[in-house]
């Protein structure tokens, strides 16, 4: 189980298949962290052709050019945004408890440039290679309500149950094939991305080659990571518990420079080193953002009540 939102040709979203769990399963009080600025639920989001009309003014209307246009909505966070929600509170089977999936994902091969996407947008202006500025992750969950040493309880400290940002992408070649025999004929490369869930491949978690020719798994971490962690659940909390992180591209917190404030991403369920930007800012047009509900240990579990996910992006 694992929610998909992310840059499909900019504007696109995916939700979740409902085919099964994997090795971390994906997916009110309220606890907001951020590493930069949070985002305010009242102020104005702008659509695609809010920011097109504003960037049509200052250009035609102030004689500006492209990139101080460019720079000002930036600093004004004048960005468009794609979400995608999923709520599982009417599924009782929505649950990581450390199952592995059915799924063959595919490994990354060879990636589209931003051009390919171009002519899916009916819009003058050119699309960004990396546009994303921010993403929001709004998480409704818990674990299992009990266990966990006696001072953690009430705190994440030894948290095993936890969520994890992934990354799918279209590629124009796979090392994955379905038919072992269509290796030995060259297949031409697509043109374009096919915008198909199926066709994603994946970049995290890893992708490893499975026992038979042709297959690849998840490659799950028995622990935590601390560049992907998005949130843990406190410990044996019994009750829904809804989390807000905010991930933006100028986050600047170095864990290996900067330990006080990585601890104080620890303390509040993060990871130590997703304070960096890096993730927000490596991502390219028509990435799709995963996000992973994982638990580890008999008797834990990590119960999904609603997710939702919101990329926010420059154009």
């Amino acid at each position: 189980m694992r929610v998909r939102g992310g840059l499909s040709t900019g504007f696109g979203g995916r939700l979740p298949r409902r085919n099964g769990d994997t090795a971390g399963s994906t997916a009110e009080s309220t606890a907001e962290n951020s590493a930069g600025a949070s985002t305010d639920s009242s102020s104005f989001e702008p659509s695609i052709a809010d920011v097109l009309v504003i960037k049509s003014m200052l250009t035609k209307g102030l004689s500006l050019p492209p990139e101080i246009v460019d720079t000002i909505t930036d600093l004004a966070e004048c960005w468009p945004h794609t979400t995608t929600e999923a709520s599982f509170q009417e599924d009782p089977t929505r649950t990581a408890r450390g199952s592995t999936g059915p799924e063959n994902p595919r490994p990354p091969g060879t990636e589209f440039s931003a051009d390919d996407f171009q002519e899916f947008v009916a819009a003058p202006t050119s699309l960004l290679a990396q546009p994303c500025r921010r993403i929001v992750f709004t998480i409704n969950s818990h674990d299992q309500g009990f266990g966990g040493g006696y001072d953690d309880r009430g705190t994440y400290n030894s948290a095993w149950t936890w969520f994890e940002a992934g990354l799918e992408r279209w590629c124009k070649t796979s090392p994955a094939t379905t038919d072992p025999a269509e290796q030995e004929t060259e297949q031409p490369s697509p043109q374009q991305p096919s915008l198909q869930v199926d066709d994603l491949c994946t970049v995290f978690p890893e992708v490893e080659p499975g026992p038979n020719p042709g297959e690849y798994a998840f490659k799950h971490p028995l622990f935590p990571q601390d560049h992907l962690t998005v949130q843990k659940n406190v410990v044996a909390e019994r009750d829904f518990k809804v989390h807000r992180i905010v991930w933006n591209h100028t986050d600047d917190i170095n864990p290996e420079h900067d330990t006080e404030a990585a601890v104080r991403l620890e303390q509040e369920g993060r990871g130590k080193a997703t304070g960096n930007g890096q993730f927000v800012r490596d991502l390219k047009l028509g990435d799709v953002v995963t996000l992973w509900a994982k638990a580890r240990f008999p008797n834990w579990a990590n119960h999904v009540g609603s997710v939702r996910l919101d990329v926010y992006y420059a154009i």
